[in-house]
């Protein structure tokens, strides 16, 4: 599997190089490495099965560029110092489909099996995630049915979806049901398309 790792710290960039370097079974490929999200659409990274992302780059929290990109397709990791319920949350539904803290040995002991998660478009479920989950009513939602209430509350219809998604407009349906569901079990209405454009804005999964 190949990978494309973002963080503007020299010494985390040579952390993950190590443990990668350190697989005796060689299974992770390192493709690119850069200080910032910019060149992900173009030579090797453009291709990455995965890409490592640090959540604050120059200071700024990258959620709306990991929502952007996740919307697209790619498959992310986030590797970051933050380890509070809230910004761990918030990645998930930015799409992220790990999350690994660096103020722990979680990159060292599950990087690996993180990125070989991620690339099989599974979520990969750290003990910074666990934490988070406890005590944590809010829903979760599966890849599929993020991606898909992005692009139906971004303007498409429900068959732009589909054929932007490569699934039948009944499966869309299908996954927006299933959202709807989950908010409703959390004692969150979102019956409508209104309501559900409020909720998911709330939780950081819609960014206008």
């Amino acid at each position: 599997m190949t990978i494309a790792v973002i963080d503007d710290q020299d010494v985390v960039l040579s952390g993950v190089e190590m443990w990668i370097s350190a697989d005796p079974e060689r299974r992770v490929e390192i493709v690119h490495t850069g200080a910032d999200l910019g060149g992900l659409d173009a030579g090797p990274a453009a291709d990455a099965d995965v890409l490592v992302i640090d959540l604050r780059i120059d200071g700024e929290l990258v959620l709306d560029q990991i929502a952007e990109l996740t919307a697209r397709g790619r498959r992310v990791v986030v590797f970051s110092q933050h380890a509070d319920a809230e910004t761990v949350y918030r990645a998930e539904m930015a799409g992220a489909l790990a999350y690994l803290t660096k103020e722990t040995s979680e990159g060292r002991r599950h990087l690996i099996e993180a990125v070989l998660a991620v690339a099989a478009g599974e979520t990969y479920t750290t003990p910074a995630q666990a934490g988070a989950m406890l005590g944590d009513d809010r829903p979760r939602f599966s890849e599929q049915e993020l991606r898909t209430m992005r692009l139906w509350l971004g303007g498409l219809t429900r068959a732009g979806v589909a054929r932007q998604m490569g699934i039948s407009e009944h499966t869309v349906k299908q996954y927006l049901e299933r959202a709807r569901e989950k908010y409703a079990r959390a004692g969150r209405e979102a019956t409508t398309r209104v309501d559900l454009y409020r909720e998911a804005r709330r939780d950081g999964i819609f960014v206008d």
